[in-house]
Order: structure tokens, then C-alpha cells, then sequence
């Protein structure tokens, strides 16, 4: 089994039996879902605190909305962080960390407030959701399944068009030149994450009203898939049959491998199977943890760089 260079030599552990492999994700599921409800909470006792001191309602809004992104990141993330660090004992933990907090909290706050933005003006043009989830009687229930296929579908073609096109590849680039992946360092340029709300969340959002109790599981699996997916967590694979179905953090960190031959590879952020009717996939052994980065491309060597590379010239 491979190691990272940043471990202090000691191997890791062999990957979970399938029991335990799923006793851990519903704990961490579980504990997941008390972090967004606690999160919740602080987001809504903030409301009511700007309310109390009549703050403006739309810098109450903008807040709070900027409050519950990075809370929501920085206690979701310390799952995997606390996992990483528990079983490889990282000597250079501070280092491994800091710049992925400071890109993505950087990152949120932007994209949040657009996104803020965009819908404050659909709603002052009276723009309305197609359809009612309350309105869609039996399939309701199936509803979460679909929606997560839906996600699933139009986020992949998004992943190919980034690579495809130059320039959209310009901000998807400061996410792939990431040395030593893990979870919390898993950023990615707020052109990107503007991009995605353009073009996934906006259509999504007014093709159905679906309110939170109809999404909230699907929410935790997306934000628990994210931070999972880049985590330097080898003992927490999937067991094999299951990568077939479901894309986990070995699946997808060859696709941020500097090897060649999975290039154009491993495309899907949740159901790995897009990648096999696509023509995309490379299903990898259990354990294969490869190098990840950008060969010839100057790491991000500061805030200012990571905000303004990709407006300026190749690197």
C-alpha cells in the first residue's frame, strides 16, 4: 500500500472489513447531520440577533448566508481532518491545512455572495420554480433519488467541459495543482464555484421548489461526498464492488494523479458508474493513493496568486 511523503513513516491501516466500512460512514453520516442541524441553529439565532439590533434585511441575509457557508465547510471538513490526522500523524499538519482554509473560506464568501446576488434579482423579476415538490404526489418519494442522479449527471458533464476548454480549464487548474490532497485542502478558484452556481444550481433551483426536508439528505451526502472524496484517508475506501457504483476518495484521486495514463479519467463526484457509460472511467486497485498535482505548473504561492492566476498569462 502507498504512503504519503508527509507521513512519519509508520504504514497505514488495511482497509476497512465491510461491516466496519459501514459502521463508520453512518457515524459519520450521523455526526455530519448534528453538525449541519448545530450549524442551523447558530445561523438562525444570528437572524434573529440582526433582526433584534434592525440590521438592513438584506445585509442580514448576506450574513448570515456568508456565516452558515463557512461554519458549515470548516465542521465538515474537521471530520476528515481529525480522521487524516488520527492515522497518518502528519508531521507538517499546519502546512498541509492552512492554505486549503484560507483558499476555501476565500472562495466561499465570493461565491455565496454572488450566488446571494443572482437570487435576490430573480426574485425581484418574480422568476418562480416550474414545479412544487409538494405538488409531485408519488414521486416524492423517489425524489432524493433522482435529484441525486440529476446532480450527478449535469455535474459530470460541467467536470468534462472544465477540462475541455481552456478557458474554464484556467480556474478548474488551481484545483488540480494541489500537492498532497487531502480535505480540507481540497479548494477550488471561486470562478469555478461561480460557474457551477450558473450553470447547475441556478437551473436546478428553478426547475423545482424542494424544500429542505425533501433535500436534506442528499445535502449531507454531497457535502460528506466532497470532503470524503479528497481525503488522504486510505483505510476508509470503498470495498471494492462498491467503487463499481460510487465514486470514493481512491476513485477520484486518480483523477488528480500526474500520471499520464488516467488523464481525461474518473470524471464523477458521486455515482462512479457515469464514468463507465461515458468511456471515461479507470477503476483503480484498493490502496493505489497516487501523487497529485499539475507537472510544469508553479504551485499557488499566495492569496493574491491564487485569486488572479487564472486571469493572467498560461503558466
Amino acid at each position: 500500500m502507498m504512503t504519503n511523503d508527509s507521513n512519519t513513516g509508520s504504514q497505514p491501516p488495511e482497509q476497512l472489513g465491510f461491516g466496519r466500512f459501514v459502521l463508520i460512514f453512518a457515524i459519520l453520516l450521523i455526526a455530519a447531520e448534528l453538525l449541519l442541524h448545530a450549524v442551523g441553529w447558530l445561523q438562525q439565532q444570528l437572524g434573529y440577533f440582526l433582526q433584534d439590533i434592525e440590521t438592513a434585511p438584506v445585509a442580514t441575509d448576506i450574513f448570515v448566508a456568508l456565516s452558515n457557508g463557512i461554519f458549515t465547510f470548516l465542521t465538515v471538513a474537521a471530520l476528515f481532518v481529525f480522521i487524516e490526522w488520527r492515522q497518518l500523524r502528519f508531521s507538517d499538519f499546519r502546512i498541509r491545512y492552512r492554505d486549503g482554509l484560507i483558499y476555501s473560506v476565500v472562495a466561499l464568501a465570493i461565491s455565496i455572495l454572488v450566488q446571494a446576488a443572482e437570487f435576490s434579482l430573480l426574485r425581484s423579476w418574480g422568476v418562480e420554480p416550474i414545479f412544487a415538490a409538494d405538488d409531485l404526489g408519488p414521486v416524492l418519494v423517489a425524489f432524493p433519488l433522482i435529484y441525486l442522479l440529476l446532480l450527478g449527471l449535469m455535474e459530470y458533464w460541467l467536470h468534462r467541459a472544465l477540462h475541455h476548454f481552456d478557458f474554464l480549464w484556467r480556474f478548474h487548474a488551481i484545483h488540480h495543482q494541489i500537492e498532497d490532497l487531502n480535505a480540507a485542502r481540497s479548494y477550488s478558484h471561486f470562478g469555478q464555484d461561480v460557474i457551477y452556481i450558473l450553470l447547475i444550481t441556478t437551473p436546478l433551483v428553478l426547475l423545482i421548489d424542494a424544500p429542505q426536508q425533501h433535500i436534506m439528505l442528499v445535502t449531507t451526502f454531497f457535502l460528506i461526498s466532497n470532503y470524503y472524496m479528497h481525503s488522504d484517508a486510505p483505510a476508509l475506501s470503498f470495498p471494492a464492488p462498491l467503487r463499481h457504483i460510487f465514486a470514493d476518495n481512491v476513485y477520484h484521486h486518480h483523477h488528480h494523479t500526474r500520471d499520464v495514463r488516467h488523464i481525461g479519467k474518473n470524471y464523477a463526484s458521486f455515482f462512479s458508474f457515469f464514468d463507465r457509460i461515458f468511456g471515461s472511467q479507470y477503476m483503480p486497485k484498493d490502496g493505489e493513493f497516487p501523487e497529485t498535482g499539475i507537472d510544469g505548473y508553479l504551485p499557488i504561492a499566495s492569496l493574491s496568486d491564487y485569486v488572479l492566476r487564472p486571469f493572467g498569462p498560461k503558466t
